[in-house]
Formats: C-alpha cells, structure tokens, sequence
C-alpha cells in the first residue's frame, strides 16, 4: 500500500514540474519579446517614465483582476511584508537598476551580468540554506551562461568613460542580486505557505514597488519629455505590463511551487533568445556564434531543468 501511495505522489509531482516547464516556456516567451516592444516605446517617454509606466499599470491591472478572478491581496502583516520586501527588489530596485545599466554599458552586457542571478542564488542556498548544490545544477548553470554570452556577443558595445561603465557594470549585478533575493524570499513564502495566493502576492509587489517606483520616475525625469497622446507608447504599455509584468511575473512564481529557485532563474538564460529568434523572424538574421551561443544555451537550460531530481536524490 505504502508503495502505491508513494507512486501516487512520484506521478504528482511528476505533473507538477511538467506544469512548472510550461508556465516557464510561457515567461520566457513573454520576456523574450519585451526588450523589442520596449524598445519601440522608447522614443515616446523617458526612460524611468517608460519603467514607471511597466509598473503601475501592472498593479491596476491585477488590482481589478482580484474580486473576478477570486484571488485575495495579502491579508496579514507577515504577508504584506513579504510582498513589500519582495516588491521593492523585483520591482522598485530591479527595474530602476537594469534600466540605467542599459543606458550605461548597453544591452548585451547588461543582459549577460543581469543573468548571473542563478549563481547568486545557488550561493546563497549552499552558504545560509544548506541546501546541497549538485554538480550537476552547477554545471548546467555554466554551460547556460557561457551560451548567453555567445550569444550576446555580437552586441555587447560599452560607450561613455569609464566611472560610468564600471557604475553600468554594478547596477546590472545588484539588479541580479536583487531578483536573486526576491525569488528566493517568494521561494521561502510558498514553502512555509504552501497556499500563498500568487496572483495576490504579484499584486502586493507591484503596489509597493510600483508606487515607489513611480515616485522615483517623477523626481529623476518628470513628465515634460513623454508623449502622451502616442498609440504606441500605450499598446506598448498593456503589452509590458499586463502581459510581460502581471501575467508572466505570476506564471514565473507559479513555477516555484515545483522547481528549486536556481533551476528556474536559470531559464531566464533563454529570454536572449528568445529575443534573437524574434529578429530573425523580422528579418534580422543572426551570426553563427550566435546560433551557436544559443544551442548552447538551451542545452544548458536542458540540464538545469533535469537537476532537481539530482538534488533530492542527493537529501
């Protein structure tokens, strides 16, 4: 009997990690074509402005979803301070730091040292958690990056002195460390509460960081320099908010109830190309060390995605 249960369960959690890999594809996918629709808003607003408007948006949305959708915000001031914490990470600091650092070194290096968040992640596991790191996990994670930089290669182009790359250069690495972070404390949430509404937590993030966010966005810039009349900015502003943020943000949660945090940060090595496969299909065709860095990239997302078994073998 005993054994028919644990079968049972083998086959739940079976399907619960197939689930995780699809609402993975889904983020993925999402966050793949964000930098290309962002980039076509770009000319209409100012930079935090253009960020600013990522956010709000995003906890309206969400905000208006809740009572149709019967989702709750969070309800205690445990929850609520999870939420913030989280919030003021992954949404607040995160955007705010991965944007400047755009603007400062470019997009291929900020992408490529945006991207070592999994490595933070399983640091912190192994040294505070004591959590076991297999060899196996660490080596995909490897192989993963090392394709993310083939494939951003062609396009890493640093500009401006040199004080203001190494700033690019850091602000890319604490936006690692602070999405690391977030999803670590998300990860600990749905641990301790296994009942953790997502959709209510996404929505408490975005309340908290969205607000400061806008605050900031304001002070730095203003209003003066976007276009408010532009359809573009605005379709480009549903798309990254309520799509690229409220869904994929919840799709990207809803995959921690199966899969460790360093596996499914991990995945996020597969949103550059994403973004390449997009050019390609407008027209813009890609190198052979960049179809190379990409291969190499899912190859090490493939390995990553099988690690999970590895670890709770090693328990």
């Amino acid at each position: 009997m005993a054994s028919g249960v644990e079968a049972v369960e083998r086959g739940g959690v079976r399907r619960g990690e197939v689930l995780a890999v699809a609402l993975l594809a889904f983020t993925v996918l999402v966050w793949g074509c964000t930098p290309r629709v962002t980039a076509e808003a770009a000319p209409y607003a100012e930079p935090l402005v253009l960020t600013a408007l990522r956010a709000a948006p995003t906890a309206i949305a969400l905000l208006v979803a809740l009572p149709f959708m019967r989702y709750r915000l969070p309800a205690s001031r445990a929850e609520w301070g999870w939420a913030a914490t989280s919030g003021l990470l992954m949404v607040t600091w995160f955007l705010t730091a991965f944007t400047e650092s755009v603007i400062r070194v470019g997009p291929g290096i900020a992408i490529v040292l945006m991207s070592t968040s999994p490595f933070f992640i399983a640091l912190a596991e192994w040294r505070l958690m004591g959590r076991v790191i297999t060899a196996r996990l660490f080596a995909g994670m490897v192989v993963g990056f090392a394709g993310l930089i083939l494939v951003v290669s062609s396009q890493i182009e640093a500009s401006g002195d040199a004080g203001s790359i190494v700033l690019g250069m850091a602000l890319a690495l604490s936006a690692a460390v602070a999405w690391g972070a977030g999803t670590l404390i998300v990860a600990e949430q749905i641990r301790r509460r296994p009942d953790t509404d997502l959709v209510g937590l996404t929505a408490g993030q975005y309340i908290v960081g969205g607000a400061v966010l806008v605050v900031v966005a304001l002070l730095v810039d203003g209003t003066g320099g976007t276009d408010w009349g532009s359809g573009t900015l605005w379709l480009a502003t549903a798309y990254i908010s309520v799509i690229g943020s409220a869904i994929a943000t919840v799709t990207y949660f809803g995959s921690l109830r199966w899969l460790n945090p360093a596996s499914v940060t991990s995945w996020l090595f597969l949103t550059p190309v994403v973004a390449v496969v997009l050019d390609l299909v407008l027209g813009d065709a890609p190198g052979f060390v960049t179809l190379v860095g990409m291969i190499v990239t899912i190859a090490g997302v493939a390995v990553v995605s099988a690690a999970p078994q590895d670890a709770a073998a090693a328990d």
